[in-house]
């Protein structure tokens, strides 16, 4: 009898162990399956994303949204570094999300995130605790994505804003490869979820950031642009030559390449030599300040150099064009009507 229920136990045993063998495999498949079904559907994004945007660009340059912060500053909202705008998203998202409709409703395709500090690093720098500090920098990112949504309603594109990690204009602060992977890892996998089309690197100016930006971004399915300022003609801020910039763009999927926050009649200079090596798409937001890359935008050119200026990089025919520090959606009105009229 003993003998019989032990040989019954080790065939039901043996019967279990096989169909739960059995099941683990069918679920191994099953989620084989849906990750190809989810790469698949990833691609498929991905294309119908760049075809929406090929279809933009045959009607060229598209058109970027111009400053947040400045126009904040004038609604009464303060904005210290090392956060910037970041707190803006959770104390005034009615206000982003304003400024981001303004400039729709000026002629803008596409309206970058109010993300420009939105990062733990950041909020770390700021006195924040790490766990803080990445719970704070969290909400500040999802709610400036959110604010662009709102705004945008689906009619233009979004383009997730990342910059250096330290003062965009003192490359040599770059605080280290480790704190550049962990944070810009962490920075692009809440701007992909949270849903934007484009992601922006702007502002760089520190060859080895931009190195590591890329090279993380490279993993997603969406449309990367690469935005540098530069100290002199051929160089970024670290020194770096734009063309070795380029060299290093060309090595990952980078879709565009622009100039941004320097004065107009800088980047014109160097808009000449990325058109000589870069055969993609290119294009710039020059600020509107008198002096180049500088903190003081209250001294703005007037309206007469700007239509000046932004008729000479027309000019040149790129393919992407808006405006940095100091505009607003008047510029970008402005730049719409020039735009028309050069057609």
């Amino acid at each position: 009898m003993f003998k019989f229920k032990f040989l019954t136990s080790l065939i039901i045993f043996s019967f279990l162990l096989i169909l739960t063998s059995f099941v683990k495999n069918q679920t191994r498949e099953i989620e084989k399956k849906i990750n190809s079904n989810n790469k698949t559907i990833n691609i498929k994004e991905k294309d119908l994303n760049e075809s929406q945007l090929d279809y933009y660009y045959l009607t060229s340059p598209l058109v970027l949204d111009g400053a947040m912060g400045t126009e904040l500053n004038k609604r009464g909202v303060q904005t210290k570094l090392p956060l910037w705008t970041a707190e803006s998203n959770i104390s005034h998202p009615y206000l982003v999300e304003q400024i981001h409709k303004e400039y729709i409703q000026s002629g803008a395709d596409i309206i970058t995130t109010n993300t420009f500090r939105s990062t733990s690093w950041s909020y770390m720098r700021a006195g924040f605790t790490g766990a803080n500090a990445q719970l704070k920098a969290k909400d500040s990112l999802y709610s400036a994505v959110e604010c662009a949504h709102k705004a945008s309603k689906g009619m233009v594109k979004v383009a997730g804003s990342i910059t250096t990690l330290n003062d965009c204009y003192e490359p040599e602060k770059f605080p280290g490869r480790n704190i550049a992977i962990d944070t810009y890892g962490q920075t692009l996998d809440w701007l992909i979820d949270s849903g934007i089309d484009i992601i922006l690197f702007e502002t760089m100016g520190n060859l080895e950031e931009i190195d590591i930006g890329l090279s993380l971004s490279s993993k997603y399915r969406k449309s990367i642009w690469l935005s540098v300022i530069m100290k002199s003609k051929k160089e970024i801020l670290d020194g770096t030559f734009i063309e070795k910039i380029l060299f290093l763009a060309n090595q990952y999927p980078v879709d565009a390449i622009l100039i941004n926050c320097n004065n107009i009649l800088s980047t014109i200079v160097s808009l000449k030599i990325v058109q000589t090596h870069w055969v993609k798409k290119w294009g710039a937001y020059p600020n509107l300040g008198v002096n180049d890359y500088s903190n003081e935008y209250s001294n703005i050119i007037a309206k007469t150099q700007f239509i000046s200026g932004m008729k000479n990089i027309l000019n040149l025919k790129p393919n992407i064009i808006g405006c940095c520090c100091g505009s607003t959606p008047y510029h970008i009105n402005l730049l719409k009507s020039l735009i028309k009229r050069n057609k």
